[in-house]
């Protein structure tokens, strides 16, 4: 299964950050809300409207785009180490 499918069934088109930076960035609401604002995420966010409470939101493709470049990684080295590559 396509991972962007998979997300957009899960998800809808947009996520909030604060509903996905445990599981699939392993740090905290606020250290992601933090990186966002700083724009240090390792994919784009946005507020639906200019205010300081409205949530940062991620698009999916671009979560799915960043998972499947770190799923690459991963077997990338994997396969260096298992002679495979």
């Amino acid at each position: 299964m396509n991972v962007s499918f998979a997300l957009l069934a899960l998800h809808g088109p947009t996520i909030a950050l604060n509903e996905i930076c445990v599981d699939y960035l392993g740090i905290t609401p606020k250290t992601a809300n933090q990186r966002a604002k700083a724009a240090n995420l390792p994919f784009p966010t946005f507020k639906l409207r200019d205010s300081e409470r409205a949530p940062y939101m991620v698009d999916t493709s671009e979560l799915a785009s960043y998972l499947e470049s770190q799923m690459k990684a991963a077997k990338d080295e994997w396969l260096m180490v298992h002679g495979r590559g």
